[in-house]
C-alpha cells in the first residue's frame, strides 16, 4: 500500500458511525449472503443511507423478510432480493445474468456469504462445500460482473475473511489440490474454513494485480461475532454463545466492511486487508503473489471443468 491512511475508526466504532453524513443514493451494491448477521447489518447501513442495495441470498422468503426489516425503520429504500445459491455455478450464473438485465453498473460488490463447521459433503458441481460456498461460487460472481463494475466510477470489491486464515496449513498450490481431495475420514471442518479465508485474501491480492483500476480490499469483520455462522454444530454455537458478552455487535462488526466499502481515504488504494477498520499485515502465505496467481488459474480451471460438464 502506498499511503498511510489516518485511523477515524476502530473496533468500537459501528457501520453507522461509519457512515455518518454519507449520501450513497447514486450507488448500487450487491452483497452476498445479506439476509442475516453481519452481511444484513451491512445491507441495512448502506440502504439507510439512500444506496440501492441487492440482497443475493439463496432463501428469498429470508431475503425479503430482510427487506422488510429495513423498510420498518425507513419508508423509502431501495432493496431488492435476487436468488442465488452459491452451492451451484449455474445459480450464480443466473442471478449474475438477472442482475445485469437491471443495471449497468456496480460500484459495491460486497462478498460475505460463508459457511463455517459444515461436515464433509460435495455441492452438486462435485467439490467441497466450503471452498465453493466461501470461495469459489464468489470468485466466479466476481468476474461474471467484471464489466459491470468497471462500467463505475471508484467501484470497490470487499471479501469478508477472517483472522482465521493465519491458522490455514497452505503454503503451496500443491497443498491446496490435497485439501480439496482429502477424504472425508479426514475431513476437519475448522481446517477447511480457515483454508477457504486464506482463499479469499489470495483472491484479492491476485485480483488488485488484474483489475487493478478498482479497490479491491480484504477484512476481518471481528473475532466470534454472535451470527448464525455457527448454526452447524453444538459446540460451535456454545462457544459463540459464551463469547458472545466480549464480542463486537454486529452493528460493530460491519463496520469494517463498511469502511472499505465505503471510506473517501481509500480511494487509490488496493489489495489491502483490513481489521477494526485499520490496515494490517496478513499472514505470510496470503501475501505470497504466486501462491494467489496459482489460486487463480486453479479456481477458473475449476469453474471452466463445470461449465463443460453441464453443455
Amino acid at each position: 500500500m502506498s499511503q498511510i491512511i489516518r485511523q477515524r475508526f476502530d473496533g468500537s466504532s459501528t457501520a453507522l458511525a461509519v457512515l455518518h453524513g454519507r449520501d450513497l443514493r447514486n450507488k448500487v451494491a450487491l452483497i452476498t449472503g445479506a439476509n442475516t448477521g453481519i452481511g444484513f447489518e451491512t445491507a441495512r447501513s448502506l440502504a439507510l443511507h439512500g444506496c440501492n442495495v441487492i440482497l443475493a441470498c439463496r432463501d428469498m422468503k429470508k431475503a425479503n423478510d430482510a427487506i422488510r426489516r429495513i423498510q420498518q425503520e425507513k419508508d423509502i429504500v431501495n432493496c431488492i432480493a435476487l436468488e442465488m445459491d452459491l452451492s451451484s455455478l449455474s445459480s450464480v450464473r443466473e442471478a449474475a445474468e438477472q442482475f445485469k438485465q437491471r443495471f449497468k453498473s456496480l460500484d459495491i460488490l460486497i462478498l460475505n456469504a460463508g459457511v463455517f463447521g459444515l461436515p464433509y459433503q460435495l455441492t452438486k458441481d462435485g467439490y467441497e462445500t466450503t471452498f465453493q460456498v466461501n470461495h469459489l461460487s464468489q470468485f466466479y460472481l466476481t468476474l461474471l460482473l467484471k464489466q459491470t463494475i468497471q462500467s463505475s466510477n471508484n467501484p470497490r470489491i470487499v471479501v469478508v475473511s477472517s483472522e482465521s486464515h493465519r491458522f490455514s496449513s497452505i503454503r503451496t498450490v500443491e497443498d491446496l489440490h490435497q485439501s480439496l481431495s482429502v477424504p472425508a475420514y479426514k475431513y476437519w471442518a475448522m481446517a477447511a474454513y480457515n483454508e477457504s479465508k486464506l482463499c479469499n485474501i489470495l483472491f484479492v491480492q491476485e485480483l488488485a494485480h488484474q483489475w487493478p483500476s478498482i479497490g479491491v480490499f480484504a477484512c476481518h469483520p471481528g473475532n466470534l461475532v454472535f451470527t448464525s455462522l455457527s448454526r452447524q454444530w453444538w459446540l460451535y454455537r456454545l462457544l459463540f454463545a459464551l463469547a458472545r458478552p466480549f464480542t463486537k455487535s454486529l452493528q460493530q462488526a460491519a463496520s469494517t466492511v463498511i469502511f472499505c466499502a465505503t471510506a473517501p481515504e481509500l480511494e487509490g488504494v488496493t489489495g489491502s486487508y483490513f481489521n477494526n477498520c485499520c490496515h494490517c499485515q496478513p499472514s505470510n502465505a496470503a501475501l505470497d503473489s504466486a501462491l494467489a496467481a496459482q489460486l487463480w488459474t486453479l479456481s477458473q480451471d475449476m469453474v471452466t471443468d463445470v461449465l463443460k460438464r453441464n453443455n
